[in-house]
């Protein structure tokens, strides 16, 4: 009898193998709309309007507008990495003067689209008065980031106008979207938010700021170098500049007349059908990453389970530091290897002859994912390998089973729940992550759009039932895969002698 015969041949990641390749089939062939997109970079203020203006122009040009939301600093610096926007909608003049300095705008595409109004937002259900902002009893004031929202600069000029002194009253978001959200949570007493923002919500909760109280919030449109030297990007900025919609715009709190149009203008912003393509990108991406840090922490983990090298501890280090390294700090140098200008984005745009960038791209989010998810994986596989013991190779040996045959017949078999749990867990902390792939994919919608991003996307455009639905589709999945490890570990357990 030979030693094949001895050994258990049925390998337990055939079942991973198939959920891998079957997810990685879903990408591709869900999204019905073969309408060609216009990736458009608006700021927060600016969402709820371009959602509701959206619609006439693409049943007029037969495209499909995609919004990436954020402040405009976010935005701009996107832009400097080689975010594929074609337009972007500012929030201030300076940034798409700058991008125009810098050659990534087109020369002379800068345009006024809008004229931004502040207002101050409280919890109450009647409207703050601004002079509010001097007594200390009334509680603390959220702003905007001023260093790269210019809603937040425009904010702090009418705090000192105000006599305001911040102290621990002042709370600054990220952005004036994230800045009415603190509001409504209860952790500030008000708000100095675009009036865009609560315009459509409950008026009566907010007083418009005088204008002569802050610098003017001039908003400028600019298109971007490549996708923006399209004729339909230049048609979308001419189409914001037309009377018409400049009209509606007032009703949605712009101009020195802010908020003096008809409310019946602003409808449209719920009308798009909802986009599932978060879904089906997030889970491809699970499945690819899943494989990869298979075939990548397999190895990885045998050789820290057996190695006896004095530098195996540094390796050990190096694997395990995304567990405590904030996901901002691995983003910001993945950003920095993989943009054009880095090490690896330079030769990898030099191996593809430009055709494609790593920043920004679903391979790029791939590299982001297994680097950041890869001690989710090495840990359980490595526990499970010392668990083992030397004393199974040792009789595969005298066998006659060569190393290879070992592991694939002896190791990987009894390994199974190690395997089960690392591709679990792999498989889940890449379903939430959103800190490493904000940063190395910002929010293009269809390419790099996760759940976890259109989350956020929907949140700061202030659709709070989209939000929900896609935050229930993550609780649902992480509860479901999660709950399935739990049952195959305590069956397994109950079979066990």
């Amino acid at each position: 009898m030979t030693s094949r015969s001895l050994l258990p041949a049925r390998l337990p990641g055939a079942r991973c193998a198939a959920l891998v390749l079957a997810g990685w089939s879903l990408g591709g062939c869900v999204d019905a709309d073969t309408r060609p997109e216009l990736q458009v970079a608006v700021a927060s203020n600016f969402a709820v309007p371009l959602r509701a203006l959206a619609g006439d122009f693409e049943a007029g040009h037969g495209v499909r507008v995609q919004a990436s939301v954020a402040s405009t600093g976010s935005l701009y610096a996107q832009i400097q990495n080689g975010a594929p926007y074609a337009v972007l909608l500012a929030a201030d003049v300076e940034r798409p003067r700058q991008l125009e300095r810098s050659g990534h705008a087109v020369e002379g595409s800068r345009v006024t689209y809008a004229l931004g109004r502040l207002a101050l937002c409280g919890a109450g259900n009647a409207a703050p008065s601004v002079g509010a902002l001097t007594r200390s009893e009334q509680g603390a004031v959220a702003i905007a980031n001023p260093a790269v929202a210019p809603y937040g600069h425009a904010a702090m000029q009418v705090l000192q106008h105000a006599g305001f002194v911040p102290g621990a009253r002042l709370v600054r978001a990220t952005s004036v979207a994230q800045a009415l959200h603190l509001v409504d949570a209860g952790h500030a007493a008000f708000g100095l938010v675009s009036l865009s923002l609560v315009r459509h919500r409950v008026p009566s909760q907010a007083s418009i700021v005088p204008a002569d109280w802050h610098q003017p919030i001039e908003q400028q449109a600019v298109r971007l170098r490549g996708p923006g030297e399209s004729p339909v990007a230049a048609a979308f900025v001419e189409y914001l500049q037309s009377d018409e919609v400049q009209q509606r715009l007032r009703a949605f709190g712009y101009g020195d007349d802010a908020g003096s149009g008809p409310t019946g203008l602003m409808a449209g912003a719920g009308d798009r059908p909802f986009d599932w393509r978060p879904v089906w990108l997030t889970l491809r991406l699970a499945a690819a990453a899943t494989g990869a840090l298979l075939l990548l922490g397999t190895p990885l983990a045998c050789w820290l389970s057996r190695s006896r090298a004095r530098w195996r501890h540094v390796v050990a280090a190096l694997v395990a530091m995304p567990l405590v390294l904030p996901p901002t700090v691995l983003g910001f140098y993945l950003l920095v290897l993989l943009s054009p200008s880095g090490p690896l984005g330079a030769a990898w745009s030099a191996a593809t002859g430009g055709a494609t960038g790593l920043v920004f791209s679903f391979t790029g989010l791939l590299i982001g994912s297994v680097i950041y998810s890869l001690p989710f994986v090495v840990q359980p596989l490595r526990s499970a390998f010392e668990s083992l013991g030397r004393r199974p190779l040792e009789v595969a040996a005298t066998l006659g089973a060569g190393p290879i045959d070992r592991f694939v017949r002896v190791v990987v078999p009894m390994a199974a729940p190690g395997f089960v749990t690392a591709a679990t867990l792999g498989f889940a902390h890449t379903l939430g992550e959103f800190g490493v792939v904000l940063m190395i994919g910002g929010n293009v919608p269809g390419r790099t759009q996760v759940l976890s991003i259109a989350l956020f996307d929907h949140v700061e455009a202030l659709e709070y039932g989209r939000a929900h639905v896609l935050a229930a589709i993550l609780l649902a999945v992480s509860f479901t895969t999660l709950w399935l490890v739990y049952t195959l570990h305590g069956r397994r357990a109950e079979v066990r002698p």
